[in-house]
C-alpha cells in the first residue's frame, strides 16, 4: 500500500486544483483523508497543497508505522559490487550531492579478503550469496552453485582477480545489439580512468586511476612451464591480452588486480580511500526490499526512493531528489525490479505484485562463462614437498611464517590467485575472436569433480573434503563466447528468497564444442614439454573415458561457472531491452541500472573490469560529462 500512497499523496503537482486532489484523494483512500474547508496551506514533501484542503489523517498511522526513520539524499544507489563502489565514489565528487550508497553484505574486513590466496574460504562463506540453479536435465540433474559477493565490493571481492577487458570487437558487438555509444572507442578512456598499470602508460593503459593492476608478483614456476609448451605447439606469446592493437589469441600471464601483493577490490580502491566525505553515507546489511514510485496522469513511473529492512529487522526509507540507482548485479538487479513491480507480466502476475511497468526482458538474456577442469598429479609428489609446504595445504594460511611473508614484502605464496597464467584460442578457423579460454592453475586437487551442493556450501568451491594439493597442475577450460542463454525470475514477495535461475549451459551445441575441444588441446599440452615433466599421471577426465559419449557425460557432470554472469537487465532498442544506452529503465524516470546486468553480450574474459569500466562511464552519463583518451600519452580528461 506504501507505494500508491505515496505515489498520490507526496506527488501531485502543485497546480492541481483543490477540489480535484480532493477527490483523487478521497477516491483513492477513502479511510485515510477526510477533507473540510481550511484557510490554511499544507506543505508535504516539498508540495503545496490548496489552502482549502486540510487532511484530519495526514499520515496513515498503518502506512506510518512500517518506517522507523525516512531520509532524503540526492542519490541512492542499491548494492555495494563494483558498480555500485565506483558510483558512490564518483558521484559524492560533487560535494553539493549527497549520496546513499546500501550493501546487504557486510563490511570486507574479513582477513581472506585482502589475501589473494584467501579466496578459497570465502567462497560457501557468509559473504556469499551461494546462488544455485534449478535441476536442470540437460546437466545430469544437477544444480549448478554460483558464487557471488555479499559484502563491500561484491563479487569483485571474493573473484580470483584476474583483469580482463574482452576484445574491441565485444563492443563491436554491443553497438551492433542497440547499445550506441559502447562501442570500443567510446569504452576505452573509462578503462584507462579506472586504471592505475604498474606496467606504465600506453595508448591502452592508464596510470594514475583508483584501480591498480599489476603483473603477479611470484608466480608458479609451473605456470612459466605452462606458458613455453604453448608456445611450443605454435601458439604465439601474447604479453598484453588487454591490448586491442593486436588479437586476443595467445597464451602468457595473466594481469591481477593486486597492490604490493594484497588484493585491490572496488571498495578498497574506490571506497575507503573517500569514506571521510560528508556528503557520502555508506550503510552496510541493508536488504532493500523495493523501489518506490509515483506516477502523475499522462506520465512515466518515476522512482521517488527505497524501502529497505536494516541490519535490526526494522523497514526505513531513503527518498531521492535525483536518481536512484541498481546496481546489485545479474541476479539482484533483475530480482529486485520484479519485486517492484518492472518484469515480465506473468511473472508478476503470478506472485500478485501490481505491475509499475511491464518489461519482458527483465530476467532473460542470462549469460555466463562455464567450464570444465583436466588435471594432472606429479610423477613425483616427494619432489613437490617443499612446493607443497610452500604454496596451498590446508594450513597454508594459518601458516605465519608464510603470511609475515606475505605482509612484509608482498610476495609468496600467498599473492597466488591460482588462475595465473592462461590461453585464448579459436576452435575454429572462422571465428572472428577467440572462444575458448584456458586458465592455468598451478595446483591439483584429489576431490571428485562431480561435487555436490553440500560440499560447496560447507567447505568453498576449492577446499571440499579439504583435499586442495599442489603436487600436479589443473587446466580450466572456459567457454568465453558462449551462445546459451538462461534466465531467472522471482518465486517469492519476500526479498531475502532467493531467484529461480536456470542456467541454460548448453542449449546451444556449439558450447559443448568449445568444451570438448578444450579438453583435447589441455591434454595435448599436458604432454609437451616442460609442463610434461610435471604431469606424472591424468586424473580428470579419467583416462578411461575414451569415448566422446564419455567426455560429453563428464563436462556435463562437472562443468562449473566461471564467475562471470551478465545480461539479464540488457541494454539496448529492442523489445526485449530493459535499459537504453544512457541506463536509464524503459518508461521510468529518475531510474538506471548500473552492473553486470545490463551487458548485451558477455565480454571474452572476466567481467569484472568491463563492470568497473561501465561504473566510470554511467557516472559521466548522469553528471553530464565526457572522458576522452589521449592514446600516445596513456590519460584521460574530463569535462
Amino acid at each position: 500500500m506504501e507505494t500508491s500512497f505515496v505515489s498520490a499523496f507526496c506527488c501531485l503537482p502543485s497546480c492541481t486544483s483543490s477540489r480535484t486532489t480532493s477527490k483523487v484523494l478521497e477516491r483513492s483512500f477513502p479511510k485515510v483523508f477526510q477533507f473540510r474547508k481550511c484557510s490554511r496551506a499544507y506543505f508535504i514533501n516539498g508540495k503545496r497543497f490548496s489552502s482549502r484542503i486540510t487532511a484530519t489523517a495526514s499520515v496513515d498511522n498503518e502506512v506510518q508505522s512500517q518506517y522507523v526513520r525516512t531520509r532524503e539524499f540526492d542519490y541512492v544507489i542499491v548494492g555495494a559490487g563494483a558498480a555500485g563502489c565506483v558510483l558512490a565514489s564518483r558521484l559524492s565528487e560533487d560535494k553539493r550531492s549527497t549520496v546513499l550508497l546500501l550493501e546487504a553484505g557486510k563490511e570486507d574486513e574479513n582477513f581472506y579478503i585482502h589475501v589473494p590466496m584467501g579466496f578459497p574460504y570465502l567462497v560457501g562463506s557468509d559473504l556469499d550469496w551461494k546462488y544455485q540453479s534449478t535441476s536442470e536435465e540437460r546437466l545430469l540433474d544437477r544444480k549448478i552453485m554460483w558464487p557471488r559477493g555479499k559484502v563491500l565490493g561484491g563479487s569483485h571481492a571474493i573473484s580470483v582477480m584476474l583483469y580482463l577487458r574482452g576484445s574491441a570487437n565485444d563492443y563491436r558487438e554491443w553497438e551492433r545489439c542497440g547499445a550506441l555509444g559502447w562501442g570500443p572507442e567510446d569504452v576505452l578512456p573509462y578503462y584507462l580512468k579506472a586504471e592505475n598499470n604498474l606496467r606504465g602508460v600506453g595508448p591502452y593503459h592508464g596510470k594514475g586511476g583508483p584501480l591498480t593492476v599489476s603483473d603477479l608478483p611470484s608466480p608458479n614456476e609451473m605456470s612459466h612451464a605452462f606458458v613455453i609448451a604453448g608456445q611450443t605447439l605454435d601458439i604465439p606469446y601474447n604479453k598484453d591480452f588487454n591490448d586491442w592493437s593486436h588479437s586476443q589469441e595467445g597464451i602468457g600471464l595473466f594481469q591481477v588486480t593486486q597492490a604490493n601483493g594484497k588484493r585491490v577490490s572496488p571498495a578498497t580502491a574506490y571506497l575507503h580511500p573517500v569514506r571521510s566525505r560528508r556528503n557520502l553515507f555508506i550503510e552496510t546489511q541493508r536488504h532493500v526490499e523495493k523501489i518506490l514510485f509515483t506516477k502523475e496522469i499522462g506520465s512515466c513511473p518515476r522512482a521517488i526512493g527505497v524501502s529497505y529492512i536494516n541490519s535490526n529487522g526494522k523497514r526505513e526509507r531513503a527518498m531521492i531528489r535525483k536518481e536512484v540507482v541498481v546496481s546489485a548485479g545479474a541476479y539482484g538487479s533483475p530480482q529486485l525490479l520484479m519485486l517492484s513491480g518492472i518484469g515480465p507480466s506473468n511473472v508478476l502476475d503470478s506472485i500478485g505484485i501490481p505491475t509499475v511497468m511491464p518489461l519482458e526482458g527483465v530476467g532473460k538474456n542470462l549469460q555466463d562463462h562455464f567450464a570444465v577442469m583436466f588435471s594432472c598429479k606429479s610423477p613425483d609428489p616427494s619432489k613437490d614437498r617443499k612446493r607443497r609446504n610452500l604454496y596451498y595445504t590446508d594450513d597454508t594460511g594459518k601458516d605465519w611464517k608464510t603470511i609475515l611473508t606475505w605482509f612484509l614484502s608482498g610476495k609468496g605464496p600467498l599473492t597466488s590467485t591460482m588462475c595465473e597464467a592462461g590461453a585464448f584460442l579459436k576452435t575454429k578457423p572462422t571465428l572472428d575472436d577467440p572462444d575458448l579460454q584456458l586458465r592455468f592453475i598451478p595446483f591439483f586437487s584429489e576431490a571428485d569433480p562431480y561435487f555436490s551442493l553440500s560440499d560447496y556450501s560447507s567447505k568453498g568451491m576449492f577446499l571440499r573434503n579439504r583435499s586442495y594439493r599442489p603436487s600436479g597442475f589443473t587446466i580450466q577450460s572456459v567457454a568465453i563466447r558462449p551462445k546459451s542463454r538462461g534466465k531467472l525470475r522471482i518465486q517469492s514477495k519476500d526479498p531475502t528468497v532467493a531467484p529461480i535461475i536456470e542456467s541454460g549451459w548448453f542449449s546451444s551445441q556449439e558450447d559443448l564444442e568449445t568444451l570438448l575441444r578444450g579438453i583435447s588441446f589441455s591434454q595435448k599440452l599436458s604432454r609437451t614439454c616442460p609442463l610434461s615433466s610435471y604431469c606424472g599421471e591424468q586424473c580428470f577426465p579419467s583416462p578411461s573415458l575414451s569415448k566422446e559419449e564419455d567426455i560429453i557425460r563428464y563436462i556435463l557432470g562437472t562443468c562449473h561457472t566461471a564467475n562471470a554472469v551478465v545480461g539479464t537487465c540488457r541494454m539496448g532498442t529492442d523489445r526485449l531491452a530493459v535499459v537504453n544506452p544512457n541506463l536509464q529503465v524503459i518508461g521510468i524516470d529518475r531510474l538506471r541500472i548500473v552492473d553486470a546486468s545490463i551487458m548485451p553480450s558477455i565480454p571474452g574474459g572476466q567481467t569484472g573490469a568491463p563492470t568497473i569500466m561501465i561504473a566510470e562511464k554511467a557516472a559521466d552519463i548522469v553528471l553530464g560529462k565526457t572522458s576522452k583518451v589521449n592514446k600516445v600519452e596513456g590519460t584521460v580528461s574530463t569535462r
